[in-house]
């Protein structure tokens, strides 16, 4: 059965977009990775929506590129307009990561404000271990939330990081049972959504002003072949 790889759904303010691929757990091809980068500059420019709330369909967030995917520069490419695009937006973004959330999916994850993660959650960084390089900016991204040598402890091995090891090391904002995961997430996103926007983007734009200049040069840094 053909299905849309993303789903929008609105909730007030809070605009939901849910990757849409469970059968594939959510692998990310070029077709859903351009429809994410063009959601999420709508949703951007948008007054209506307050915050973004990032969400995946099925038992897994996202298990990375797809492979069956024929591999292009325009992929990686879109990838990191996706990362630029939430972190350099004026909107909040909350991710629901349930399940794998491996490579590029992982990468994804990393992009939002906040993430809430279901105790089955798990993380994982296999590019290196397969000769390529990661991307979405997580090399200036993860060693701020974790730290230099656990950032570069999870580059380097491409080990699994649990969700209860990533909350510890303020990665993930919240921790909820696997069934709570979705109610939960769009519940904080509708919280965030009650503040005013201006509020809201000074914040971000306050704490990202010394973050993005490193993360922008990253992102050119990982895409350069």
């Amino acid at each position: 059965m053909n299905h849309p790889p993303l789903v929008s759904r609105p909730h007030g303010g809070v605009l939901e977009l849910r990757l849409n691929r469970p059968e594939r757990l959510n692998a990310l091809t070029h077709e859903l990775s351009g429809a994410l980068l063009d959601a999420l500059a709508r949703a951007q420019a948008d007054a209506a929506v307050r915050v973004i709330l990032l969400t995946a369909e099925g038992r897994a967030f996202c298990a990375g590129k797809d492979r069956d995917d024929p591999p292009s520069p325009a992929f990686v490419d879109t990838l990191q307009q996706v990362a630029a695009t939430m972190l350099t937006g004026s909107k909040p973004v909350v991710a629901a990561v349930q399940g794998w959330a491996v490579g590029a999916g992982f990468e994804l994850a990393l992009g939002a404000d906040l993430i809430v993660a279901g105790h089955d959650a798990r993380f994982k960084l296999p590019e290196t271990q397969l000769g390529l390089p990661a991307t979405g900016g997580v090399h200036m991204l993860l060693p701020r939330l974790v730290g230099t040598a656990r950032a570069k402890g999870l580059l380097w091995l491409g080990r699994e990081l649990d969700a209860g090891q990533a909350h510890q090391w303020g990665m993930v904002w919240e921790l909820v049972e696997p069934s709570a995961l979705q109610g939960r997430a769009l519940a904080l996103a509708q919280e965030i959504a009650q503040l005013t926007p201006e509020a809201l983007s000074r914040v971000k734009r306050l704490i990202h002003d010394g973050l993005l200049p490193d993360v922008l040069q990253a992102l050119e840094r990982e895409a350069a072949p």
